[in-house]
């Protein structure tokens, strides 16, 4: 019982709490990364589905350790699962760092640009995107779980002491709401994750719900104690309602909460603070004619608030006094370890209370009246997570987005890279572009943008073959009615010759879409689209990669257009600031063999 620290060993009960944990985690990820996917037939490749997976469980698993405070102050019952909630926070940080590793690892990976830098390079400047930044929320909010989960150990509680260090997981709210703004700015743009903006709305209101209904409940108790007192004493009731062998909390209107205990027909009163970590010691109980604190079972004697020798911690004591029936307290505290005699209550004397519910935060073994909170608890997460997980994981979303078009009678196809050798024609506008001639007079011909490995374009060799035939290897991207020939060797120039194909016009169009680079639309990742990836995508564009314009209805029975600027050059710098959004172009619009090509003007 020294406040001085001591590491508390690890117990039948912690293990149980952790097991249950790291099963409900692994099962939530097993169904969402490989169950999900079996039934809903998707194409999400796996990076883009663990960064879901690990994102959606880090979010559940913060939204169940801010509900279980507010939940324990409703119904005492779930106070263990709040005595053990340092290790679900912990298991949070993890799950939420393995969510930020994929995003760095795929997003960001490929580049000439060090991940690190990358992603904090990558959003636009501010007042030029057209909506919120979502990467930055996300990062603080990561750090601030790291700090949270780095100093969780009771050493640091010590340390910094009691009262610094919950003010520092107090951040722990913030936090929360930078999640929240995190998904709601990046994921829930996407017009296909209908799952996970369900999740979100009954996160947040769960957790909202709780605490709103715990603050109701608590005022109500405080503005009742303040309409029976009047300074100095304080009316806080019947005094019969101190439970016997159990505390009661008063809320005086100025200073620190106090906990009233009755032992043997006789009333005490002490600061609610264990002097060891500040827990709550009206939710204690008097075990052995001591004051015991929930969390680590520090005792105190009832009259004086000292721990019984060799132990030197103290507690403030308060003066009771009874009107009648109605007990009195003097809010004002005494020195910690001033004597005040137990109030001796009328009638006979009661009989101690059998703490059966009683539950000590590092206690071996759960008391009969919470093993049934303990097996429900248990079922819910080892069941409930994996069942969740599979839910998600079939609503992740389709790769090609319902929201973008698809040519009648010929739904986007998305292909695995395939080794091709090709022999066409090198075009130089506004991307490198190579043009498999037709083989009879009536057709367009193939043609296929050019991109080397990682996330750069073809080089400006590449660019000074510009209408000379060459052979190419290389792999093929391919995604609905475009093609892509990721580069595996340099391209070799041929004697023979051949005749540019001609820009057919189709004419000015008036687009909706959004701006995507060439080789994710083309199929290098899957989804490759929306919000949130964005970041990549700006980065990939940045290499010089080709930009596609992808429509949300067919123009010309295509749903990609190879996007330039007015004068025909590459799309990037003008438009990087309009990356991953939904926007509208006006421009010109032309037929090169069968790929689309949109000069669009600067909105």
């Amino acid at each position: 019982m020294s406040a001085r620290h001591r590491p508390v060993s690890w117990t039948p009960a912690k293990r149980l709490y952790d097991a249950a944990l790291l099963l409900g985690i692994l099962g939530y990820l097993l169904a969402f990364l490989h169950l999900a996917p079996r039934f809903s037939g998707q194409e999400l490749d796996g990076q883009s589905l663990a960064m879901r997976a690990y994102g959606s469980c880090a979010f559940l698993l913060l939204s169940a350790a801010l509900a279980i405070g507010p939940l324990a102050r409703l119904a005492p019952a779930a106070l263990p699962l709040l005595y053990n909630r340092r290790h679900l926070g912990v298991l949070t940080f993890l799950v939420a760092l393995a969510h930020a590793l994929e995003v760095l690892g795929w997003y960001f990976a490929y580049s000439p640009v060090p991940p690190l830098v990358a992603l904090l390079s990558s959003e636009p400047a501010p007042g030029l995107a057209l909506g919120l930044p979502f990467l930055p929320p996300g990062i603080l909010a990561l750090l601030i779980l790291f700090a949270l989960a780095a100093t969780s150990h009771d050493f640091f509680l010590s340390f910094l002491t009691p009262a610094a260090w919950k003010a520092l997981h107090m951040a722990i709210y913030p936090a929360y709401a930078l999640v929240v703004a995190h998904i709601a700015f990046g994921a829930l743009q996407d017009a296909s994750s209908p799952g996970l903006t369900a999740l979100l709305l009954a996160c947040a209101a769960l957790v909202a719900g709780l605490h709103l209904a715990a603050a109701l409940r608590q005022r109500g108790v405080e503005r009742a104690q303040r309409a029976l007192g009047a300074a100095p004493w304080l009316r806080v009731g019947p005094a019969d309602a101190v439970p016997e062998g159990a505390g009661l909390v008063v809320h005086p209107p100025e200073g620190e909460a106090v906990a009233i205990f009755r032992h043997q027909g006789r009333l005490s009163a002490v600061t609610n603070l264990c002097a060891h970590q500040n827990g709550p010691l009206g939710e204690g109980r008097v075990v052995d004619g001591c004051i015991t604190c929930p969390w680590h079972g520090f005792q105190y004697r009832l009259e004086d608030g000292c721990a019984p020798p060799p132990y030197t911690e103290k507690l403030a004591t308060y003066r009771l006094a009874l009107e009648g029936a109605t007990l009195l307290l003097d809010p004002r505290p005494n020195p910690p370890g001033t004597r005040v005699e137990p109030l001796a209550l009328p009638g006979p004397v009661a009989t101690a209370a059998e703490a059966g519910g009683f539950f000590i935060g590092w206690s071996g073994t759960l008391p009969p009246a919470l093993r049934r909170l303990a097996g429900g608890a248990l079922a819910a997460t080892l069941l409930g997570l994996p069942g969740l997980g599979l839910l998600m994981g079939l609503a992740a979303g389709d790769p090609a987005g319902p929201a973008f078009a698809t040519v009648p009678g010929s739904p986007p196809r998305l292909d695995l890279p395939e080794p091709a050798a090709l022999r066409g024609l090198v075009i130089d506008g506004p991307y490198p572009l190579l043009h498999l001639p037709a083989s009879g007079p009536a057709g367009r011909g193939r043609t296929l943008l050019l991109a080397s490995e990682g996330k750069l374009g073809a080089s400006e060799e590449v660019r000074a073959l510009h209408g000379r035939l060459v052979a190419a290897e290389g792999a093929v991207l391919r995604r609905g009615d475009i093609e892509m020939l990721v580069l595996g060797a340099p391209l070799v120039p041929l004697e023979d010759t051949a005749p540019l194909p001609p820009a057919e016009p189709l004419g000015r169009w008036r687009i909706q879409g959004e701006i995507c680079d060439g080789k994710c639309a083309a199929g290098g990742m899957r989804p490759g689209t929306g919000i949130a990836h964005r970041a990549c995508a700006t980065l990939c564009l940045d290499g010089a990669l080709p930009a596609v314009f992808v429509a949300t209805r067919p123009v010309a029975g295509h749903a990609f257009l190879l996007l330039g600027d007015a004068a025909g050059g590459p799309a990037l710098p003008a438009f990087r600031h309009l990356v991953g959004h939904r926007v509208t172009l006006e421009g010109e619009v032309t037929r090169l063999g069968d790929l689309l090509v949109f000069r669009a003007e600067r909105p």
